[in-house]
């Protein structure tokens, strides 16, 4: 995580994503703006969470830990993502981990400051009630992901893991994770998904070489993933 600072650049940020309704009663040290690069934690399921972040550049991948300790993947958030508003309401730790799936711009404001001066602002929880009500509805949507085919599972993550689906090549997400993290992720065993990554290579959407898998036929990809079922 690299602290960015350049108040011109988080006002635009601000403006931009519409946020300055929200933060109309901040100065300019109650906003942070922050840099997380690809693979790095936002947070951790069960740390203490000090601040709220609003992902205003980049894509970041919320997952939990069942009950055998495994990562299975509940969805992809774009900007603008809220990160930490289901556990200021409740006051709790972290319930997901939260991933960048991309380099991360994020906006940063600690609860203190939120609670301060937002504690009570109408606009501010009519937009935290929008953004957990989205995520509950996803929730629930990610139990009945696992009811789709295996092929329709992995063609969304990696149409989710590339950059916002137009990349054709998966060189670094490949290097970072295995395939054995990828089916724990989208929740199947290894051998499934070593099935379908054959078939989807005998039919040329995809291709795999040296370990790196690269995209051939992206619509039918995207045909396959019915929409992207993790975004």
């Amino acid at each position: 995580m690299e602290r960015i600072h350049n108040k011109t650049l988080i006002q635009s940020y601000v403006e931009k994503n519409k946020l300055n309704k929200l933060f109309t009663d901040f100065s300019d040290e109650d906003i942070q703006l922050y840099r997380f690069y690809k693979g790095e934690m936002i947070y951790i399921t069960g740390e203490e969470i000090l601040n709220m972040y609003f992902v205003v550049e980049g894509k970041v991948k919320i997952y939990t830990n069942t009950i055998d300790d495994k990562r299975l993947i509940l969805r992809f958030q774009k900007a603008v993502a809220v990160i930490g508003d289901i556990e200021f309401i409740d006051n709790d730790p972290a319930l997901h981990s939260v991933e960048a799936s991309s380099d991360c711009i994020a906006i940063g404001i600690s609860y203190k400051t939120i609670r301060e001066k937002l504690g009570s602002n109408p606009i501010f929880l009519q937009y935290l009630l929008e953004s957990i009500t989205s995520k509950f509805r996803t929730k629930t949507n990610s139990s009945i992901n696992l009811l789709y085919p295996v092929e329709v599972r992995f063609a969304s993550y990696l149409l989710s893991t590339s950059n916002e689906g137009k990349d054709s090549s998966f060189q670094e997400e490949m290097k970072n994770i295995s395939l054995t993290d990828i089916s724990e992720m989208i929740g199947t065993s290894y051998r499934h998904l070593n099935r379908v990554i054959t078939k989807l290579s005998d039919e040329s959407i995809i291709k795999r070489e040296n370990g790196i898998i690269h995209i051939q036929d992206i619509e039918k990809l995207k045909e396959i993933a019915r929409d992207n079922i993790y975004e």
